[in-house]
């Protein structure tokens, strides 16, 4: 059985309820559900937008109560998260690994954001067997809704809408001098729909410098130290802000020391972080205005509009690949029995088998056969007219009909 914890952009009412949330959370909660001897399996997914576990367990109620508790515990005063089980866990998982669940509605990058939670969760031995088998079912369910809908065609990310936005606030990009501070996957994004812009000076900063040298010469741009930071934000007319880091990582000082090199020339700031990578009074400088995670809403809810009609294709699909996982479930009782049934059925063949060879010298063929399949038939029978005699007997006709109705006899 399944049970899973959400704490997404939505169930929190926008990136800015995520912010100190998470990272209580991505800090406190590995430790805890490791020591958790109900829980068998588990995976945590991490994105820009969400904080999820989902976990295997005999015991659906009592994690459940303990995920509520450890909620509690963290984050005693937020209503943020919502807990599921069983089916309802596994559709929003396919529903997340489309794409269908994400702030920028049918983005790519959620798919392969699962894909690598899911292989750590694996490498550190987290995983082994029904949380295996649904992470591998959910990843083709999503490349099965990316193959036959259009819901990620021209699809926006989070990266391709912090530039229209930078679009929509300063205008046209070209010949704009832009810092971008983060090398990692979402500052990769970023940097993939800047190409083709025809920008000016680009700067790119990152706490590891190799990072940065690799996504500068992308952008055919320049690597600067974290130490240079505020020179290059001094040079710049936009800073795209997509660090990893946990803590705000430009502050109000730096803003205001590069300022005072350009007083008149203004300055745009997005901040695509969860948590926040800059301090909010950094619009107190003049001629500095910030954006963050939640202005990206219009841009997301323009996207939903014109994908209303892959929504519900792919929508569509999950249900049918929910309704296979559901059959293959109601198979199982079959197929346990089948299983025990073979078993018994070989045992009887293998005795009877055995004593027909040792009779093979003292009796004819013909005799020998007949003897054998008498056998055979009287064995598998036996326990099946003793329960069916029973039965019907007890007034328990249903077995009766049920019986004839496998056999043909009806």
């Amino acid at each position: 059985m399944i049970v899973s914890m959400h704490i997404t952009h939505s169930s929190a009412g926008g990136t800015e309820g995520l912010n100190n949330v998470v990272r209580v959370m991505e800090t406190y909660v590995p430790e805890y559900i490791a020591d958790m001897d109900a829980i068998r399996e588990y995976v945590i997914v991490r994105t820009c937008n969400r904080f999820e576990v989902y976990i295997a367990t005999q015991d659906n109620h009592m994690i459940v109560s303990y995920m509520e508790g450890l909620i509690r515990a963290l984050v005693p005063s937020s209503n943020i998260s919502y807990i599921l089980e069983d089916r309802e866990s596994i559709k929003h998982l396919f529903r997340v690994v489309c794409g269908l669940d994400s702030l920028i509605v049918g983005e790519d990058q959620i798919q392969h954001q699962v894909r690598e939670c899911y292989f750590k969760a694996k490498e550190e031995g987290h995983v082994n067997g029904m949380l295996s088998r649904l992470f591998e079912k959910a990843i083709v369910v999503g490349k099965r809704v990316r193959s036959e809908t259009e819901l990620n065609k021209g699809a926006v990310s989070v990266g391709s809408a912090a530039v229209e936005l930078a679009e929509s606030k300063i205008g046209d990009l070209n010949g704009k001098a832009i810092t971008i501070l983060g090398a990692g996957d979402m500052a990769s994004v970023i940097a993939k729909n800047l190409i083709g812009k025809n920008l000016g000076t680009v700067f790119v900063s990152n706490r590891t410098y190799s990072r940065a040298l690799e996504l500068a010469r992308d952008l055919g741009g320049n690597a600067v130290s974290m130490d240079r930071m505020q020179d290059a934000i001094a040079d710049s007319d936009l800073v795209l802000v997509a660090t990893g880091a946990p803590h705000t990582v430009l502050h109000k000082p730096t803003i205001y020391k590069a300022m005072l090199q350009r007083p008149d020339r203004k300055l745009l700031v997005i901040d695509v972080s969860i948590p926040h990578n800059v301090d909010e009074d950094i619009v107190e400088v003049e001629n500095v205005d910030l954006e963050n995670m939640d202005s990206l809403e219009t841009i997301a809810q323009q996207n939903v509009e014109r994908r209303r009609k892959e929504i519900s294709s792919a929508e569509k699909i999950i249900a049918q690949e929910l309704e296979k996982l559901d059959s293959e479930k109601r198979e199982e009782t079959a197929n346990e029995v089948i299983k025990l049934i073979s078993i018994k059925l070989a045992e009887i063949r293998d005795r009877e088998l055995e004593t027909a060879i040792s009779h093979r010298n003292s009796t004819d063929v013909e005799t020998l056969l007949d003897d054998m399949s008498r056998a055979l038939v009287n064995k598998i029978t036996a326990d099946l007219y003793v329960n069916l005699r029973r039965a019907s007997r007890e007034g328990d006709l249903s077995a009766c009909n049920v019986l004839a109705e496998l056999f043909g006899v009806r």
